[in-house]
């Protein structure tokens, strides 16, 4: 349907987030793919999923230009949720399922820098978390997901914010500062234990 009407198909169009510092100009989104390493789609239609880049000139502009910011691949594949951990500093983290989980391994997270151009495979993210299972999600998949919690833990959550309820703590208005302790950095390990945890910067 999105062909027929001229316009871009996305497969899973998931989350995404403005920059901050942009003026809402500048629009970041994942979109997961088909978390199937068999798909069809993997190699030359988005199946792995992508990272794409929206700018327009102010945000109640009717026009824009959208780009692929990166092509996924099978070891970063199926992004998800996403959290700005500063004004160029940008992470996903992935959902890719019992499926992938066999296939490639679990789920990472993932800094981009929006300054980078990942056209060039030599450039590649930064992983900031390897996950692993927790004991209910162990359980479940060892009996293919006979339980409630689907035999993976999905990185999930991920929240930046300084915690302002105003319209000035819109997500996109202020930049964010992980070294002021007046922000902080979530996420959760979901379909298991359910645990949250805050990332915190040492050194």
């Amino acid at each position: 349907m999105a062909k027929a009407a001229q316009a871009t198909p996305f497969k899973r169009p998931e989350n995404g987030l403005f920059q901050p510092g942009t003026g809402f100009g500048t629009f970041f989104f994942d979109e997961t793919g088909d978390t199937n390493a068999t798909s069809p789609e993997n190699g030359t239609a988005g199946g792995w999923g992508s990272i794409m880049k929206l700018t327009q000139r102010n945000p109640s502009a009717d026009t824009g230009k959208l780009t692929m910011f990166y092509k996924a691949d099978s070891v970063h594949a199926a992004f998800d949720n996403v959290a700005f951990l500063s004004g160029t500093q940008i992470s996903f983290v992935q959902d890719m399922g019992d499926g992938l989980h066999s296939a490639v391994g679990l789920d990472s997270g993932y800094v981009f820098d929006t300054g980078t151009d990942y056209s060039n495979t030599a450039n590649q993210p930064v992983r900031w978390l390897a996950e692993g299972r927790d004991p209910s999600a162990t359980i479940d998949s060892a009996f293919g997901g006979f339980g409630k919690n689907e035999g993976d833990n999905e990185i999930t959550g991920a929240h930046v914010s300084d915690g302002d309820p105003t319209v000035r703590g819109v997500l996109g208005a202020k930049i964010p500062d992980l070294r002021s302790p007046h922000w902080h950095w979530f996420y959760t390990q979901q379909h298991g234990d359910n645990p949250t945890y805050e990332v915190v910067l040492t050194g």
